[in-house]
């Protein structure tokens, strides 16, 4: 599956969720949704209202008929609580903060919001958000089959995060090998898969690998996606871990010490400097290119899976894909 106009690819103007009905956030989200804008308040509600109207798309069809909402309600959570991490990470550089943040899935040491140089506020918040997306998750019929399964793919998202952190201190460690590794993660897409699973009475435990090859190829469809809507606004705030700079500084096109003055004491003239350069260069074009490779591969990959449709799973990247690059050039204008 090709995207239309394939000659410009980059053209995409409409936006396929931009006439769906106006949404609200569920009576489940919405008090957490309040909460974050009183306590934390780095993004508008328009980051969870997106997801809200999109995670239907990539919804796995063996979930069960009057799960939907379980489902889509702990997805907006998981994608709430993986943005403040990463915010703080990547917006603050807040790497205290950042460290006990980490702690609040697991029990070896409970999360400190009165540890020195901690801000408090973002991990008393976490906490609460992290309670309420288990309550939602151990709500499924097949919880305890998958929570293992669950928190290992939670752990590697928040090693994505880590990761993010370590390259906005240190640019020379940026490879694209590494960010197809590491901060693919970032999209959730496992944890995802994982919520849906728990909630799918027909899912056959024999086609979890193939589910999760296809969710592999579907997470860096996803990130390629959010690289390509995301990278001008972040490098402009001084952030290079999208795969659109890191692959402008692997090919030489931008140097480290670029990004580092950026970084440091941010122009808008250098801003746009750099931004020209990426623009002129091809890099974005190549980056669609890859994602129908990832696409294809991951058709080629579907195999004889049977308790869920991995075709139907895939192709609703499609229109994804085609919102994040709406939302690109409206980022541009």
């Amino acid at each position: 599956m090709e995207l239309e106009s394939r000659s410009s690819p980059l053209e995409v103007e409409s936006d396929p969720f931009s006439n769906a009905p106006q949404r609200t956030l569920s009576e489940t989200v919405r008090p957490l949704a309040d909460a974050y804008d009183e306590r934390i308040g780095d993004r508008d509600r328009s980051t969870w209202l997106w997801f809200d109207a999109v995670e239907p798309a990539f919804r796995l069809s063996c979930v069960d008929d009057g799960a939907g909402q379980r489902v889509h309600d702990a997805k907006v959570l998981a994608t709430m609580f993986i943005t403040v991490i990463d915010d703080v990470a990547e917006r603050h550089g807040d790497r205290a903060t950042l460290e006990e943040l980490r702690l609040v899935p697991f029990d070896a040491r409970a999360a400190d919001p009165s540890r020195a140089d901690v801000d408090g506020d973002y991990v008393r918040f976490q906490r609460e958000l992290w309670d309420a997306l288990c309550k939602q998750f151990r709500a499924g019929p097949r919880a305890a089959e998958f929570e293992a399964l669950f928190r290992f793919d939670v752990r590697q998202a928040l090693q994505s995060v880590d990761y993010s952190a370590l390259l906005a201190r240190q640019p020379g460690l940026a490879s694209e090998r590494e960010l197809l590794t590491y901060d693919v993660y970032n999209m959730m897409l496992f944890p995802f898969a994982d919520i849906d699973i728990a909630n799918a009475s027909a899912f056959d435990p024999r086609d979890l690998s193939t589910l999760r090859t296809v969710v592999d190829h579907g997470q860096r469809m996803a990130r390629i996606g959010n690289w390509l809507a995301t990278w001008e606004r972040e490098l402009a705030e001084g952030d290079y871990s999208s795969g659109v700079a890191v692959r402008a500084l692997e090919s030489g096109l931008v140097s480290p010490a670029e990004l580092r003055a950026i970084r440091n004491e941010p122009t808008d003239a250098a801003v746009a400097d750099v931004i020209e350069r990426i623009r002129e260069s091809g890099i974005e074009t190549a980056f669609v290119e890859q994602w129908d490779r990832e696409f294809e591969t991951a058709l080629d990959a579907c195999g004889d899976a049977e308790s869920f449709d991995a075709r139907a799973y895939l192709e609703g990247f499609e229109p994804i894909f085609r919102s994040q690059l709406a939302r690109r050039a409206r980022s541009g204008e």
